[in-house]
């Protein structure tokens, strides 16, 4: 027979529904006996964007560092992108940085993303690379832009990746705009390598179609 239901899991099954209020309530209240990571690290979404209440930067940021401390991949990129940008917590690049490669050894891909941000352009370009054959799209923009100069086509190439695994609205006008600048054999060229990066990270991810 089945025990009942925690309330910290029914906390994150309304977060997973959207319905802020109530995961708000159950989390705060849930968090005071079962302090698990993953509610620590809901509940500060919701108090950094304002769902379900008032925004709340500084709890937010409480509840960030508390499920980095237990080693949540999303809390420790959402604590590193509050230390880099000193929200709710003094300014520590290194220490972000710290946060930053904790989460993405966990396969959190922003925060390889974040980490691209912060370095040499080498170092950059296989971080973009490596969350990008994951499947995230914001990646696939950001090294769109570091190949813009030495291979538009690739560039392009990757915009229509996004396209079409995630149907990005932002990487759909990005590519209608490089389009423009192209000749109609290279946007073809960048189509046909756009759908193979696609099925190619189909089938490493599971990606649905």
């Amino acid at each position: 027979m089945f025990g009942r239901r925690s309330k910290l899991d029914k906390g994150l099954d309304a977060f997973e529904k959207s319905e802020w209020k109530r995961s708000r309530k159950l989390l705060e209240e849930a968090l005071q006996d079962e302090p698990r990571p993953a509610g620590f690290y809901h509940l500060g979404v919701m108090y950094w964007r304002g769902l379900g209440g008032a925004v709340d930067k500084n709890a937010a940021v409480e509840c960030f560092e508390r499920g980095a401390e237990f080693g949540h991949p999303g809390a420790q990129t959402a604590y590193g992108i509050a230390l880099r940008s000193g929200v709710g917590v003094a300014k520590n690049n290194d220490a972000a940085l710290t946060h930053f490669r904790s989460a993405a050894g966990g396969g959190d891909r922003e925060a390889m993303v974040q980490i691209a941000t912060m370095s040499e352009p080498d170092e950059a370009r296989r971080w973009l690379m490596r969350a990008a054959e994951l499947g995230y799209a914001p990646a696939m923009a950001h090294l769109s832009d570091f190949l813009m100069q030495r291979d538009p086509v690739d560039a392009l190439s990757w915009l229509y990746a996004a396209v079409t695994l995630a149907a990005d609205d932002p990487a759909r006008k990005r590519a209608a705009a490089l389009a423009k600048e192209m000749s109609a054999k290279e946007i073809e060229e960048a189509q046909k390598i756009g759908r193979e990066y696609a099925r190619e990270i189909r089938d490493r991810t599971g990606a649905r179609r």
